[in-house]
């Protein structure tokens, strides 16, 4: 076993999980805000500093947008938002931001 010590500032799961049946994040375009966060880390030269990761559930299932966690290295911040959609990510972008603690 081998510890990593990543130099990671922040650290965003997106849930993107899948059910035959019932509501699930891959229906409201969990796989979709993933792609479009992860794009915004990239294109902003952050790929160093925030990690992005698919999620399964997260427990918030519903018909009208993902689960996403937002948490700081130390996990002294941490926020959890919900019925996230695309038109959310410009809010959402502002906690992924390196200035917010």
């Amino acid at each position: 076993m081998k510890e990593i010590n990543g130099e990671y500032k922040k650290h965003v799961l997106v849930c993107v999980n899948e059910r035959e049946h019932g509501d699930c994040c891959a229906n409201v375009k969990g796989n979709e805000i993933h792609r479009k966060i992860k794009d915004y880390i990239i294109n902003n030269g952050l790929s160093g500093s925030v990690w992005v990761n698919r999620a399964r559930c997260l427990g918030f299932c519903n018909n009208i947008g993902t689960t996403i966690i937002i948490r700081d290295k130390e996990f002294k911040n941490e926020r959890w938002f919900t019925e996230v959609t695309e038109e959310d990510l410009k809010e959402i972008l502002k906690f992924i931001s390196p200035a917010w603690k």
